[in-house]
């Protein structure tokens, strides 16, 4: 089995999120990370797990607009905002919109400020059910990552995530997962 952690960033979260969810991933299987400008066609090629993920804009994924006004303001930000190599281009949404139908298995992850969820939303939701019309077999439920209001992931976020990698393999390569989408938790 091969795996490809797909993901799209702004400010460098999701990126750094991405990475440990490969870190964990590999223990159990090769993968690939890469961002969605890159995950092309032969990327994906005889990929058995896609995990695809981005940050979330209220309430949900990313679109184009925001990521170019983000690409104007963040040299004037008050935090000098840094950006992700290529967080003007593509996104998660177009990338999963250009994704053809295929019958691998997937799971979903974002990035979110620390508030309740009924406050931020949260893209993985969105991510996963899009991932779901394109075919895909969902091997468990979708999962959010934290930063905080400075927009610095949580301290144990990439602990996490890649906790998380590490299950994601395992729930893939259980004999059930072939076979049916996972039940949310």
């Amino acid at each position: 089995m091969r795996a490809v952690v797909v993901y799209e960033s702004m400010s460098g979260n999701a990126h750094q999120i991405a990475t440990a969810i490969g870190d964990g991933i590999t223990e159990v299987m090769p993968v690939t990370v890469t961002s969605v400008t890159d995950a092309t066609a032969s990327v994906l090629a005889g990929v058995d797990v896609i995990v695809a993920g981005g940050p979330t804009h209220v309430p949900g994924i990313s679109l184009a607009r925001p990521r170019e006004g983000a690409q104007r303001t963040a040299p004037d930000s008050v935090n000098a905002l840094h950006l992700d190599d290529g967080a003007a281009r593509i996104g998660v949404r177009e990338w999963l919109e250009a994704l053809p139908m295929t019958h691998a298995m997937a799971a979903a992850f974002d990035t979110r400020t620390d508030i309740p969820r009924t406050v931020s939303g949260a893209a993985c939701g969105r991510i996963d059910h899009a991932l779901r019309r394109r075919g895909l077999r969902v091997v468990t439920a979708p999962m959010s990552f934290l930063a905080d209001r400075s927009n610095h992931l949580e301290s144990s976020e990439l602990a996490r995530a890649r906790a998380w990698g590490i299950d994601v393999a395992h729930d893939a390569m259980s004999p059930d997962a072939a076979d049916t989408n996972a039940v949310r938790r």
